[in-house]
Order: structure tokens, then sequence, then C-alpha cells
């Protein structure tokens, strides 16, 4: 974009004439649009099919070639309505007329050149500012969304163990109208091993006929179905597609394997039938795609899930083992859940962790408005703590993650504006030597009878403007790279980020704050030399000048 910038500034000065200055820039400016335009189609056809692509060297220049050419258009036009709009400032006020005409001057190279940077640095501190601005809060806008998919909004368990007598208090969650969903939970830390790894997981039972869990997990789905989970005979009739593994990139695809000759587990129930006698499947599991990475899984194998919580034997305390098929494999988002988090029917995990009566661990509650979670908990703390149990929304499960994501928020923008900070010294210096420069003419304007006010403001209006001008070419510069990120995307490794393209927040509020903080800042920047401006005596003026 510089070196076409380049070449049309020295094309430009050719062109004697401001009207055809104005359609050459219009001319480029149509150009960059169109070019813009191709690169997107070209885009278009490159972009990866399938599950998990790994975004190529073109495409990524492509994409970014989309945002270069729009902000080229973007700024061109501003050189065709940004005189337009110094000419209505010109017919405001007197105020504005003379701070208007002492930034478009050109006499003084110098001053000129200052003026210039004064802009750039409050455009540029603005528009990092709003971009920062908008990537964090897309990350973090993409982090809930995955956090809020994959866990309860609302969740009611006790500190320890399960609990009973749970159906009265989970018609009354129901019938409460912010909620959506109510569904109960059987969950444990277990260890789920193949031939080939092991893993630390948390098994949860689920039940997919009631929602919950279930909602976000057939959304996220990549290999398998959740009627693999509720009927595992349906495991033996498999296609290919369902059949092939998921690897990472730079790992080997080996080969599957079942887990009929495993041996140094003492769990009977878990020991095969011989061959010809009826026996039940398996019950069916849901693990995350990272994990079935690690222990080199696909749907229908089988694997071993281990709890430290088993039976009292001849030499102590046994852990209890069972065996288990692969119904599916899920894709979160989140590392953290794609190896953590593993899914079976809540009968199978109330037989596996011995929870009799019907025991559960907790009622996970989503609601129809996740914003609407203070005035549940609010309504069902009180017969929750009735029967022993707590309550707890997403805000309070994920605080310290969300306190840490509003920090790192804060201090970015402390640092951004301390940038914007350092650009108004330009303004200070500007205005500094205009001052010094302009000392004959404000003793004239002042021997007319324009008075100390008059004058502190022509130079507020220098000030102003500049902040004005220089913060809403910024901000608006952000919502146009926002919005064509948001729509066109800039790629990234998912193998590298685990997201496949940038996130953009568009926050209007942000934008706003962040252009009238630009504002506020060179307004107190031009405040000095405003006021020593308009404390220069006429005589002073013409003595010196």
């Amino acid at each position: 974009m510089a070196v076409d910038l380049i070449i049309l500034w020295i094309v430009s000065r050719a062109v004697s004439s401001q009207a055809r200055r104005r359609w050459l820039y219009a001319a480029w400016m149509v150009g960059a649009v169109a070019l813009s335009f191709v690169f997107l189609k070209l885009a278009a056809r490159m972009e990866p099919r399938g599950f998990d692509p790994t975004p190529s060297l073109a495409l990524v220049a492509l994409r970014v070639g989309v945002l270069v050419s729009a902000l080229e258009a973007y700024f061109l036009s501003t050189l065709l309505w940004m005189p337009k709009l110094f000419d209505r400032l010109e017919t405001v006020a007197a105020e504005l007329l003379v701070a208007v005409r002492q930034l478009r001057a050109r006499t003084s190279g110098f001053l000129t050149v200052i003026s210039f940077l004064a802009f750039l640095g409050v455009g540029l501190g603005s528009f990092a500012l709003c971009m920062t601005i908008s990537i964090m809060g897309g990350f973090g806008n993409d982090l809930k969304h995955k956090i809020l998919g994959n866990n309860p909004h609302v969740v009611i368990n006790r500190e320890r163990g399960g609990f009973t007598d749970w159906q009265p208090l989970l018609r009354s969650v129901r019938a409460l109208p912010e909620v959506s969903t109510a569904t109960p939970l059987v969950q444990g830390e277990v260890m789920i091993t193949s031939q080939t790894n092991l893993s630390g997981v948390i098994l949860r039972g689920i039940d997919p006929a009631q929602g919950g869990s279930a909602i976000g997990l057939r959304r996220e789905l990549i290999r398998g179905s959740i009627e693999y989970l509720e009927d595992p005979a349906r495991l033996n009739h498999l296609s290919p597609s369902d059949r092939r593994p998921v690897v990472g990139r730079g790992q080997l695809e080996l080969p599957t394997t079942r887990l009929d000759g495993l041996t140094g587990f003492s769990d009977p129930g878990s020991v095969r039938p011989p061959p010809g006698a009826p026996a039940d499947p398996l019950p069916g599991i849901v693990v995350g795609r990272e994990l079935a990475t690690n222990l080199h899984l696909a749907v229908g194998d089988e694997v071993r899930v281990v709890s430290p919580f088993g039976s009292i034997g001849p030499l102590g305390p046994m852990p209890k083992t069972k065996l288990f098929r692969v119904a599916g494999i899920f894709y979160s988002g989140m590392y953290e859940y794609d190896t953590k988090y593993a899914y079976v029917l809540i009968p199978v995990a109330q037989r596996f962790f011995n929870y009799r009566d019907g025991a559960i661990t907790a009622i996970e509650v989503r609601l129809r408005d996740v914003d609407l979670s203070d005035t549940v908990v609010a309504a069902v703390t009180g017969p929750a703590r009735a029967l022993g149990l707590q309550v707890k929304d997403w805000k309070q499960l994920n605080q310290n993650l969300f306190r840490a994501l509003k920090l790192e928020k804060l201090l970015i923008w402390l640092l951004l504006t301390v940038a914007i900070i350092v650009a108004s010294f330009s303004i200070v210096a500007t205005l500094l030597l205009l001052v010094t420069e302009k000392g004959r003419e404000i003793a004239v304007l002042k021997a007319m009878g324009a008075t100390d006010g008059f004058i502190t403001r022509v130079f507020l209006s220098v000030g102003g403007l500049i902040g004005v001008v220089g913060a809403l070419l910024g901000t608006s510069a952000a919502v146009l790279s926002a919005m064509v990120m948001k729509h066109v995307g800039i790629p990234l490794d998912p193998e590298v980020y685990y997201i496949d393209r940038l996130p953009v927040l568009i926050a209007p509020a942000d934008y706003s704050l962040v252009f009238v903080t630009s504002v506020g800042i060179c307004l107190l920047a031009a405040t000095f030399p405003a006021v020593l401006a308009g404390r220069l005596r006429p005589v002073e003026g013409l003595r010196f000048s």
C-alpha cells in the first residue's frame, strides 16, 4: 500500500489542476476497490474444504490483500471528502475559519510536516487501540462462547459426592421462564487407556434425550454420532468415514486396535464371555479430538476406563475398570476440553461410580439468555440450600479467567493510551511553534479588536481539529478493518492457535470511548499553547516579529 500511495503522490504532483487531481484520486480509489474484490474472489476459490483446514500462504496473502486494498481505498476517499469538510468548517465560526486556514497553510514547510505528524500520530494511536480492543474482545468473546457451549450456565451440586431426592428441585428449576433446559449430571475423575497410551479425564454422564451438554455435543461431533452412544449395537455397522482416525499434523496414522488381549486389570465385570455366548454390547463413550489423537482412537475402538474408587479385595482397595467403545469424537475448539472430557450415558456413569438410588452429582442448567444467570441463581438458591446444595453460575465458575481477560484488556488500553499521549506532544510542539511564528498575526488581530478568549479559542480549535480528524480517521479505519476481517477472515493455523481465523469483535461503545479519549487528550495538550497565545500582548508581538 505504501508503494502505491508514493506512486500516486508523485503522479498527483504532476497534475496542476485541483479538479483533475480529485479525478485521479477517485479513479485510483475505484481501482483499489476492484482489486479488493478480485482478491476476495480468488481467496474464495482457494478456501480449503473439510474439517481442520490448514491455510496456505497464498490464501493468507490474498485475504491480507483484501484488507490492504480496502484501507487504501478508504485513505483515498479521505483525500476527496476532507477538503470539503474543511471548507464547510470555515463557514461555521470565525475561530474555526482561522484554525482551518492555519492547518491548510503551506507557507511554513516545517510546521506543515509537524501538523501532518500530529494527525498521523493521533490517527495511528486510535487505530492501534481500536484494533487491539477488537481482537482481544474477539478472543474473549470466542472463549466465552466455547465455555458456555461446553459447560452449563448454572450448576447445582454438592461440594463433595452425589445426592438423591433431586427430582422435585429439577422440576422447580425447569418451571422457571428463564431456563431453557435443566438436566441431571453424573461426573467423576477417571483414567482412560488404550493399547498405546493413557490419560486422565473427567467422565460425564449425560442424557441426550433431555439436552443439556448433549446440545453442544451434537454440534461439535466430527466423527460418530450421539445415536451410537444411545445404541452401542450400531457400532458394529460403521461406515469407513466414521472408522477413519483423527490425527494431528506431523503425527503418523497408526492402525487402530482392540483391547481384547489387554491384561493387568482385575475387574471381573470387564472380562469377555466365551465365544458364542450371548453378550450385551459394550457401552459407548464420546471423547475429544485431542484425547483421540493422543490415544490413537477411532470410532468403534475399545478403551478401558479405570476408577481408583473400586472394591476392597484381599490385598486392599482395587481399582474398578470397564471396557467402552468409542461412539464419537468431538471438537470443541478448546484444548482443555478436548483432552479432559469424555461422555457416557447417565445410567452407565451411575453404575460405574457406584451411585445408588438414582444419585447424581449435579444439575446443569442452560438459560435462554446467559445474562439472566443472576436471576436464576437468586430463585434457586433457597430450595437448593434446603437440600445442602450450592448454586453457581458461569461467571462464578470461570471468574478467575474472565478477571484475567478484563485486567489484560485494561493494561493494553492504558499502554496504547500512552501512545496517544506521546502523539499529543506533537500538538504541543506544533502550537508552540505556531505561536512563535504567528506572533505578528496574533498582534494584528488583537489590534483589530480580537479578544484574548478569541485567540485562545483559535488555538484550542487547532488542537481540537487535529484530535477530531485524527481520531475520526483512526477509529473509522479500525471499523472498516474490523468489518473486512470479520467478513473475509484472516486465517490462522488451527494446529497452533486452536482457532481457524482471527476473531474480531466490533464494539461501538469501545470505539466511541477511544474517540472521546483521543479528542480529550488533544484538547488538554492544546490548552497551554492556547492560553500562552491568548496572553500575548500586541506590542510584544509586533516588537519581536
